[in-house]
């Protein structure tokens, strides 16, 4: 009997409970586009709330009564509304949030990790669109991010704002990640740009400055990180053709070829479609190419595939895999002067044939308070095979990471947290035919908070566990930045980071030779570390219906222990990573950013000019010696470099213009420009101080496409790079190609 009064009693309880509690629940989405917006939030009277899940859905249990919800979502106007809710009642109200437009109001997530507005970044950070990279026809990522002020890529090394120079293919300042996950090498800490796959990119983001304390060693001096695309509700299918040839060049003493001139060509696909609740992105890519320097050519060919399942409405897991096989030639130097400027040098050409592979599971889950669980992970197989040198490497990587965020609405402020680890296998020929391992583990934590709606707040901290063959080394870094909203469209903003690298297995062990010159291993070699500071103003303008943004920025950057490939003698001519000593970079940045119709005619713009001062902290004469300058310079760096590119549509008609100024190259290896016997003029590299005489005022290149639309689906193109037909070299004794011409058809179905 007593059990059954106590039975009654808690059903007693609980009904009444249950006669208390009202549910408000629906969806939000993008107004324009009819897609789920992911983490928006919902709070009714600003105190109750949660976040939506990885289809859009909200769910709030409170009690009945009159209430105001408010909806919210980065790059979105808020939305509220009054509302009754009623006992044991349930009210399903589908929320559509519209964007706000304009450039300040752009999604990045790099430099937090979660989705911000441009204009409310602690940091500089720069963006891509997917059309820019379409229009350009560029088929490899350093081509594009070379039309972003203040950053240059020297034969495949990424340079922001004088944060690197030329490290022969070894080590990298600048970290690439690819959703958020790093594809560097992992024997040389390298990006292979050929590698990403450019037909399947949303946006690109490139934060200027330190970033370690979120991202790790390798973001010293900066960050380029790209983002693929998600299918939409409507399938997407792109496919386009391309071919191309080589012009001769100016000085036409220095036509290796006859009649026949080297050409280039190639196709890509890509789609996208969802299927229920399955998201399919697939792409594929292939690319030949005769190459305007003797006896250099590529081959490669693509393919992409991102999956993504949602099991209900908080889990979602997927699979992401891109894979590429190449066939290729380089070589390390020129001939000579006065004929061999396109052709290589006897015995410094290698043919390779390789293999890369990334395979990348994940898992994205959001717990019933609205807190986002992510695992990521990641294997890089990286399989080089030299055909007639010993120069053959093969890597393999594999990385995981766990990604805890709580947002607290309620108190404006977002915690991102994270533990990763990575370990690397490497055997090569290229390292003395051995084999090494490295790994690294690292945590995390990184808080922004929100004052006055007008002052963001950033403060991070890492520590990082780094060991390469046996020898283990750790490091706790900072960071902190704040941005305040001024005006409407004005944004000042202030950061300071400390960033390290570790050195790469390369870079400490590499042993072999380039025609008679050997390339010396360096085991002593140790850890760089270094800060970056910014100040900055962002002014939004608004002509009628063009938008734009006005970022002016001051900056400097110290590296204490630099390390740099440094040709010399030790004791025979060859090349090895030092530490040159304690390097301080201090400049200038103001950039153009816009999109919009200037009167009837859509037109974007990317424009700016950077000034860098790169110099030894404490110079002396043996890192003079080591250069060819004779003044406190660093090496292989622009103090000024111009970037501009314009895109305008008039009916059918879409045209652009892109021009890149860097000033001359004032510093490069010593060993390069000396005479090794000058009583008979004996050079390295023949020429290669009257070259840089010729060219001292600089080098100007200036690209030019033309694309017709023949319909709502296609679009033929014509492009023209280096209009100008200017000989130049962005490197010592590589040059860069003559004129050369596109023609591209793009269709959409």
């Amino acid at each position: 009997m007593k059990n059954s009064l106590f039975v009654l009693f808690v059903a007693f309880i609980c009904q009444l409970g249950s006669s208390q509690t009202a549910i408000f629940s629906g969806i939000i989405t993008d107004a324009n586009t009819k897609e789920p917006l992911i983490g928006a939030t919902v709070f009714l009277n600003n105190q109750t709330g949660t976040a939506t899940d990885i289809d859009g859905s909200f769910k709030i249990v409170t009690t009945p009564g009159d209430y105001t919800f408010t909806a919210s979502y980065v790059g979105y106007d808020k939305q509220s509304a009054s509302i009754t809710l009623t006992e044991r009642a349930s009210l399903v109200l589908d929320i559509a949030l519209k964007p706000v437009d304009g450039i300040l109001n752009t999604i990045v997530v790099t430099g937090s990790k979660f989705e911000k507005k441009l204009g409310e970044e602690t940091v500089t950070i720069d963006v891509i669109k997917s059309d820019l990279i379409q229009h350009t026809n560029d088929v490899k990522l350093d081509q594009t991010i070379q039309r972003i002020p203040g950053v240059s890529v020297i034969d495949g090394q990424a340079n922001i704002r004088g944060g690197s120079g030329y490290s022969y293919g070894a080590g990298s300042r600048v970290l690439l990640l690819m959703d958020d996950l790093p594809i560097l090498t992992g024997d040389a800490g390298f990006p292979t740009w050929d590698f990403i796959p450019m037909e399947n990119i949303q946006q690109v983001e490139i934060i200027k400055g330190a970033a370690s304390a979120l991202y790790g060693s390798s973001a010293l001096n900066g960050i380029i990180n790209v983002r693929t695309a998600y299918p939409t509700s409507e399938p997407v299918t792109k496919l386009s053709f391309f071919s191309g040839v080589y012009n001769s060049p100016a000085d036409t003493a220095q036509k290796w070829w006859a009649d026949d001139f080297p050409f280039f060509s190639g196709a890509n696909f890509a789609h996208r479609q969802k299927f229920g609740k399955f998201d399919l992105v697939t792409g594929a890519y292939v690319y030949t190419q005769d190459s305007y320097l003797k006896e250099i050519y590529q081959r490669r060919g693509r393919y992409n595939i991102n999956t993504r399942y949602r099991i209900n409405n908080n889990l979602a897991v997927g699979l992401n895999v891109n894979a590429q096989v190449n066939r290729s030639s380089s070589f390390f130097f020129w001939d000579g002067i006065d004929s061999g400027l396109y052709v290589a040098a006897p015995g410094t050409t290698a043919f390779n044939q390789g293999f890369k592979i990334t395979v990348d599971p994940f898992l994205n889950w959001y717990d019933e308070h609205g807190n986002r669980h992510k695992i990521l992970s990641r294997y890089y197989g990286n399989h080089n095979k030299t055909i007639t040198t010993e120069q053959s490497n093969f890597n393999d990587l594999f990385y995981g990471e766990y990604q805890y965020q709580k947002h607290l609405d309620k108190y404006a402020l977002v915690i991102s947290s994270g533990v990763l680890a990575s370990y690397a296998m490497v055997s090569a020929e290229l390292y003395g035919d051995s084999t090494y391992n490295t790994s690294n583990e690292a945590v995390y934590l990184q808080l922004d908070k929100k004052w006055f709606d007008k002052l963001n707040v950033s403060g991070g901290v890492r520590y990082e566990f780094n060991q390469i063959a046996g020898l283990k080394e750790s490091r706790p870094v900072f960071r902190l930045g704040a941005n305040y909203q001024v005006a409407n469209y004005t944004f000042i903003r202030a950061s300071w980071g400390q960033g390290y690298r570790f050195p790469t297995i390369a870079e400490k062990y590499i042993s072999t030779s380039v025609t008679g010159l050997s390339i010396y291993p360096n085991p002593d070699l140790t850890s760089e570390t270094g800060w970056s500071g910014e100040i900055g103003v962002k002014q939004g303008v608004k002509i009628s219906n063009w938008q734009g943004m006005i970022d002016v920025s001051g900056f400097i950057s110290e590296y204490d222990n630099m390390m740099e490939f440094t040709f010399g003698y030790y004791p025979f001519p060859g090349f090895m990573s030092l530490n040159i000593g304690d390097t301080r970079i201090m400049g200038g940045e103001i950039s153009f950013i816009g999109e919009g119709k200037i009167g009837t005619v859509p037109t974007t713009l990317i424009a700016g000019y950077t000034y860098i001062d790169p110099k030894f902290k404490d110079f002396d004469s043996i890192q003079n010696a080591l250069s060819s300058a004779d003044y406190n310079v660093l090496k292989y760096r622009f103090r000024h470099t111009v970037k501009f590119d314009v895109e305008s549509t008039i009916k059918k008609f879409r045209v652009g213009v892109t021009c890149n100024y860097n000033s001359f190259m004032e510093a490069v290896d010593a060993a390069f420009v000396d005479p090794i016997i000058p009583a008979i003029n004996l050079y390295i590299i023949d020429g290669l101080q009257q070259y840089r005489d010729e060219h001292a005022d600089g080098d100007l290149v200036i690209d030019i496409r033309l694309a017709y639309n023949i319909n709502a689906n296609s679009e033929v193109s014509l492009l023209c790079n280096n209009v100008l037909n200017r000989e130049y070299s962005s490197r010592p004794a590589m040059m860069d190609a003559p004129r050369n011409f596109t023609l591209k058809y793009s269709l959409t179905l």
